[in-house]
């Protein structure tokens, strides 16, 4: 064997025979639909903030009422 041998280094296609990697797929499905289902939380909550008109109740009055309230 010379140094210029590499055909050992070579990464070929899978065989039909070779076992995939179910774990491996899994944490791949999870990831990608953990970073979907965040996405989408984000665009939610920022549609809610742009986009809507937020009816709030009304600040507490400064003053004192003018005359006390009859009985």
């Amino acid at each position: 064997m010379d140094a210029t041998d590499t055909h050992h280094l070579v990464r070929r296609g899978r065989h039909r025979g070779e076992q995939r990697d179910p774990l491996g797929a899994a944490l791949a499905a999870l990831w990608a639909l953990g970073h979907i289902v965040t996405l989408t939380l984000l665009g939610i909550i920022a549609n809610d903030q742009l986009g809507a008109v937020h009816q709030s109740a009304a600040p507490p009055a400064r003053s004192l009422p003018d005359r006390a309230p009859a009985v």
